[in-house]
């Protein structure tokens, strides 16, 4: 299925969070072009739920999109962290919560054609709230409502980041499907 021919490829920005590749490839049709990548560094998204089916989310001001966001707490796996640390590391920095248990729900590919990066989902469980440790430049609170009140306000529109949609709708059905 794959019709094209690499000719070439290059790094042209490396940086903390995600790397740029220009690859020069040959079409199917024998057209030579280039195409641009963006590779991000593998990111979680924690949903932390209580046993009356709680879940607490942050809002925080998003310069990029110039609003403030409802969304599942979330960061970057930094380098030489496996993906569970990374969890725990973002669910007590952001949220000041650490769980008992944490399982992984799903794995997403946030993009397939110019940006490639993998979201890892978990649900945390057993919560013990304590005090968050966030970096100097976060504004963050912790917001906690009824998983229905997070479903609606996904089909609403008020929660619109897309691992966090993915999440909300995920734990909405194995909930119905007793597997919560």
């Amino acid at each position: 299925m794959n019709q094209r021919k690499i000719i070439s490829q290059k790094k042209t920005l490396k940086t903390e969070l995600f790397d740029v590749r220009e690859i020069r490839f040959k079409g199917s049709t024998g057209k030579i072009k280039v195409h641009h990548e963006v590779e991000r560094a593998p990111v979680v998204s924690i949903f932390p739920l209580t046993d009356q089916y709680e879940i607490y989310l942050i809002s925080q001001y998003r310069s990029m999109l110039k609003k403030v966001v409802l969304e599942a707490i979330s960061g970057y796996v930094e380098k030489n962290e496996g993906i569970i640390a990374a969890a725990k590391r973002e669910l007590k920095e952001e949220a000041g919560i650490e769980a008992q248990q944490l399982e992984e729900i799903a794995r997403v590919q946030i993009a397939g054609s110019v940006i490639k990066g993998t979201v890892n989902l978990f649900l945390a469980k057993g919560l013990e709230l304590g005090e968050t440790n966030l970096d100097e430049e976060e504004q963050i609170s912790v917001v906690k409502m009824s998983l229905d009140q997070a479903v609606e306000k996904v089909m609403m529109g008020e929660i619109n980041h897309s691992a966090s949609i993915i999440g909300i709708l995920m734990l909405d059905k194995l909930r119905m499907q007793k597997k919560l």
